[in-house]
């Protein structure tokens, strides 16, 4: 079925390349879960003559998302969510335990292992080492501070954001922790011995709050981004110059340039800031309206403390 939820706009009088526009979109809609795993995207062509932009520039976008693990691109069947991609199924919650258990035998009978070998695997999971720490798995380390300072005010134990190549060089920290990440990096880490039950994929926030601000700007309005990290700065102005390319003027600035920040207050008409900025940014805002980021939701701490309580 084809993904009814898909919405793309690109703007080619942006300085910001229309290929960079699609990918970051398209990531963010499947990161925040707008568009699930083995969803059916709309083929190079179909999507290059809706845009009006050469089937090239789709193709170098869709080839990119496929070689990060977000999409399947296959000969003959089309483009796809990468299928291994499966956020919870919400609309199946009535499962009973009994139901699941005999599945999952039935499955471990038919792949040859005898009751012994179950048995001995419950066992190995009821000594399992409790958990001690929350991994946040994410591939920029300057995305670290936005996502400790999101997540550790909720929770006693510490928060430890990591790359996947630091945690593969450290596979003895998976013993002890519950690992955490987002959909944008669950493709690498499908490589390691990850106990499932101690695996949380969120959702991200798609921003739909923070792209209705810059969509209401008159032309020619300034909009600061201020972030302590350059990735979201990166990230922030793709989705912004696909909504309105050069009719609106994009400043990003990073939390340590407080002079620039100051500077550019006096012209700006609005500021989309992070967590971790909000304070700062507040401070010198006056009248100018600030908008807040956030990448987690109420509903993914919740997640996150449901399954260390169920499975800590």
């Amino acid at each position: 079925m084809l993904a009814a939820a898909v919405k793309l706009t690109v703007n080619k009088d942006s300085a910001v390349p229309v290929r960079d526009q699609l990918v970051e979109q398209i990531g963010l809609q499947i990161a925040s879960g707008i568009l699930k795993g083995k969803e059916k995207l709309p083929s190079i062509r179909a999507l290059a003559k809706r845009l009006g932009i050469h089937h090239s520039t789709v193709t170098s976008a869709y080839n990119h998302l496929s070689e990060v693990g977000l999409l399947e691109v296959r000969q003959g069947s089309g483009v796809r969510v990468a299928s291994k991609i499966a956020p919870r199924d919400t609309d199946n919650q009535d499962f009973e335990l009994s139901a699941l258990f005999n599945n999952f035998l039935a499955r471990a009978s038919d792949n040859g292992y005898s009751h012994k070998q179950v048995a001995d695997c419950f066992h190995r999971l009821a000594r399992r080492a409790p958990v001690t720490r929350i991994l946040v798995v994410d591939r920029n380390p300057d995305f670290h501070k936005l996502l400790l300072s999101e997540l550790q005010p909720h929770f006693k134990i510490p928060v430890q954001p990591i790359t996947y190549e630091d945690l593969k060089k450290n596979i003895a920290l998976l013993d002890d922790s519950l690992v955490v990440t987002s959909l944008y990096h669950v493709f690498p880490l499908q490589t390691l011995p990850i106990d499932p039950t101690r695996f949380v994929v969120c959702n991200i926030e798609p921003g739909r709050a923070e792209m209705e601000v810059v969509s209401e700007l008159p032309s020619a309005s300034i909009v600061l981004l201020v972030s302590v990290s350059q990735t979201l700065l990166r990230m922030a102005t793709n989705v912004a110059a696909a909504l309105r390319g050069e009719e609106i003027a994009i400043r990003t600035i990073l939390l340590t340039e407080t002079q620039e920040l100051k500077y550019m207050m006096r012209y700006a008409r609005a500021v989309i800031c992070d967590g971790p900025s909000q304070e700062e940014v507040r401070q010198v805002s006056g009248k100018v309206p600030v908008t807040v980021f956030h990448l987690y939701a109420a509903s993914t701490i919740d997640l996150i403390k449901d399954r260390l309580d169920k499975w800590g």
